[in-house]
């Protein structure tokens, strides 16, 4: 089992959370506003500022995915939201009240200023030890942020697309949906409705 995507990424967070303590101690004022000048100059990377805090979610999923399924199971959750590094990644944690008990998730996010995309990886409470999937990569257009991965469903390749839309202060939608045959139909197999709580 290749452990290290999932090491990179716990490296990441660990970082990220130290790190603004650090350098905050060691520079001045002044050197401060001119990293946030420069920050705030790079396209993209405020794309998911929209998502710091907490979140109340209802959530509709297909119970099977790509066997021609229309049963979706519906539940809760709550989503909090953190930006790390300066805003160059951030993290969700995730509550999900599916029937049958409570689960939790946690998405990290990073930017790269050179391509202007964010990878999102996901890792979940019920298979702690398992491989990271290859993230999803993309960026947001005209308020809507779209991400893709190749990725394997039941040992047969699949694409995966996320799509992030309806953006406002106080709401936002998010779904999933996978392709067996490489981008040319998709079936959306989750979807969540946002609200902020604060």
């Amino acid at each position: 089992m290749n452990l290290y995507p999932r090491i990179t990424v716990i490296a990441l967070l660990i970082v990220g959370l130290v790190a603004p303590e650090i350098s905050s101690a060691q520079a001045s004022p002044a050197a401060a506003e001119k990293v946030s000048q420069v920050e705030s100059a790079v396209l993209g990377l405020h794309d998911f500022d929209f998502l710091v805090g907490h979140w109340q979610v209802h959530h509709r999923k297909l119970k099977q995915r790509l066997v021609n399924n229309h049963e979706w199971v519906e539940f809760e959750g709550t989503l909090f939201s953190q930006p790390l590094m300066g805003g160059y990644a951030n993290v969700d944690d995730d509550v999900f009240d599916v029937p049958g008990g409570a689960y939790r998730g946690v998405a990290p996010r990073s930017f790269d200023a050179k391509s202007r995309q964010w990878s999102i990886w996901w890792m979940d409470s019920r298979t702690p030890t398992a491989p990271m999937d290859p993230p999803v990569k993309g960026s947001f257009h005209n308020g809507v942020g779209t991400f893709y991965a190749d990725d394997t469903e039941n040992g047969k390749p699949i694409r995966i697309r996320f799509i992030w839309s309806k953006i406002t202060i106080t709401s936002c939608h998010w779904e999933q949906a996978y392709s067996p045959d490489g981008g040319k139909t998709w079936e959306t197999n989750w979807l969540q409705d946002l609200k902020r709580v604060q």
